[in-house]
């Protein structure tokens, strides 16, 4: 294993964990931030909070939704090519790959739903209307890494809801008529300082949190080059100037827009790294 920039080996993955993911479409890490990083993290989470609240931009119930986080704090930086994590984005699409999205969620606490709605979760697929305007069976074209800077271990703290294997799923998901939920969903109960990935034809969606403490996660998404970032056009001078040669590639640094689709070597030097 190589080490990455905070000294912690990069992630491989083993058969074992290849094929599961490639079953189910998810796969857990755990312990992927040290607890000094989810300190980190979380004061840097607690800053924009407030920012963004002082700002009125906190949506219903204190909930802060906010799209291309990592622009917002340097802490936010470290997760771009995390070396317990990231690995998985060219693991499993290939170095020809980029952020897409930095999306940073706070679920504030609240009251206890009635049980009726309590486990009726909003699930999705990743990719907006691609799905719709593709043909199955959908590729796989992108993936998200979410990391949980807080404790959700128990579906009351609003721990992120997935459909094992709806990965190959065509057509819509079964849904039990007793619950109105998705048949198969389980909790991603993770502790602070954990991670899962999971990739965008998964079938997912945000629990809800009706504990005493907020539930704050940040989703990294990364894609190939040649799909468009979700979350910005061009990254702020500022911001590139922090980064490394990865970290450039990754927030769609290139040459020449043809790069995209016919890399340049110069663009992509995780070509070499994730080879080495």
């Amino acid at each position: 294993m190589k080490n990455g920039t905070s000294g912690r080996s990069e992630y491989r993955f083993d058969a074992r964990s290849q094929n599961f993911f490639e079953s189910e479409g998810y796969l857990v890490i755990r312990n992927a931030l040290t607890s000094e990083q989810v300190t980190e993290l979380n004061q840097a989470i607690d800053l924009v909070y407030e920012q963004q609240k002082a700002e009125d931009r906190l949506a219903r119930e204190g909930k802060l939704n906010l799209r291309n986080c990592i622009i917002h704090h340097d802490a936010f930086l470290q997760l771009l090519d995390m070396p317990t994590a990231t690995p998985l984005a060219w693991q499993i699409l290939n170095w020809n790959t980029q952020m897409i999205t930095t999306h940073l969620i706070v679920l504030s606490p609240s009251k206890d739903p009635d049980d009726n709605v309590k486990y009726k979760i909003g699930l999705h697929r990743d990719g907006g209307t691609f799905h719709n305007e593709m043909q199955e069976p959908h590729p796989r074209i992108s993936l998200k890494i979410a990391y949980a800077l807080s404790d959700q271990t128990d579906p009351a703290f609003a721990a992120t809801v997935l459909v094992p294997g709806s990965n190959r799923l065509s057509g819509h998901l079964s849904i039990d008529p007793e619950t109105g939920g998705a048949r198969g969903a389980i909790s991603m109960n993770v502790n602070a300082g954990d991670a899962f990935v999971f990739e965008q034809r998964a079938w997912h969606g945000i629990g809800r949190n009706w504990s005493n403490i907020s539930r704050k996660t940040i989703f990294v998404g990364y894609a190939y080059r040649w799909v468009k970032p979700m979350d910005y056009i061009a990254m702020p001078d500022k911001f590139v100037a922090k980064c490394n040669p990865i970290q450039k590639q990754l927030v769609g640094v290139a040459s020449d827009p043809l790069s995209y689709y016919l890399p340049v070597e110069t663009d992509v030097p995780l070509r070499a790294h994730a080879g080495s």
